[in-house]
């Protein structure tokens, strides 16, 4: 491991003499070109709504309530029935499938918790220091035709938390990610890479916003967002994502 950090040291060394380009300067043009670091600092929640794609013809109606630190709340309308795919109120991860026979809210064991407790709201490249995060420019890749800054994210690597590795590739000529890689935790998939493409960016409030996002695991499409409406700073009552009590 040391080993192969030193190379990518070494490499990541000669990208950035010969481009011009480091971590900071990219992460600093992409907060800018969506918005401004202010802004995002400034975001505290987030109400997104759109339709969802969980399989061929299956499109669903979704409602993802966000709010800082990390709570949230995503649910998918099937036929007149809420599902609650996830939720997180700060304590408790639960969720609710009436599919799946359970009449009643479920809470997640800490295999299944880890994601979604560990998933923060506020961008995890602001501050990513003082975060405890890791971030390193490993050079350029193309996605699709696009030249991308490749940048790897090692969440928690300075806390006693267990390491999150992720990849975001940033378009070179609009310092956007369209690509975020990631790597399932937990189940027979551990390890497996998913990789959610990001496009069809629009300006809400000030600041920019993907409005399609695309799952893909091996090259195949497995779930599709299509956001119709973002609202900013929306939430003031966190109760909406607290595990119902009987």
């Amino acid at each position: 491991m040391k080993l192969r950090l030193l190379f990518l040291a070494i490499a990541v060394t000669t990208f950035t003499a010969s481009n011009g380009q480091n971590v900071d300067e990219i992460l600093s043009k992409y907060f800018s070109n969506t918005g401004g670091l202010d802004k995002w600092k400034a975001l505290k929640s987030r109400t997104s709504a759109g339709k969802a794609m969980m399989g061929p013809g299956q499109e669903f109606p979704f409602s993802v309530y966000e709010m800082a630190p990390n709570r949230q709340k995503f649910v998918i309308n099937v036929q007149g029935t809420e599902l609650i795919a996830q939720a997180y109120d700060g304590k408790d991860a639960w969720m609710l499938n009436p599919f799946a026979g359970g009449k009643d809210p479920v809470k997640m064991d800490d295999e299944q918790a880890k994601d979604v407790k560990d998933e923060m709201f506020e961008d995890n490249f602001i501050d990513y220091g003082k975060k405890g995060h890791e971030v390193t420019l490993e050079g350029t890749e193309e996605i699709d035709g696009v030249k991308c800054f490749k940048i790897k994210l090692v969440r928690n690597k300075k806390n006693d938390k267990d390491d999150i590795t992720e990849y975001h590739f940033f378009d070179s000529e609009n310092f956007v990610p369209i690509v975020v890689a990631r790597y399932i935790r937990s189940g027979p998939q551990k390890g497996t890479e998913v990789r959610t493409y990001l496009s069809d960016y629009q300006e809400v409030g000030g600041l920019m916003f993907p409005f399609s996002m695309e799952q893909k695991v091996n090259g195949q499409t497995g779930f599709k967002m299509t956001i119709e409406k973002i609202t900013l700073n929306d939430i003031a009552d966190e109760s909406i994502f607290a595990f119902p009590k009987k």
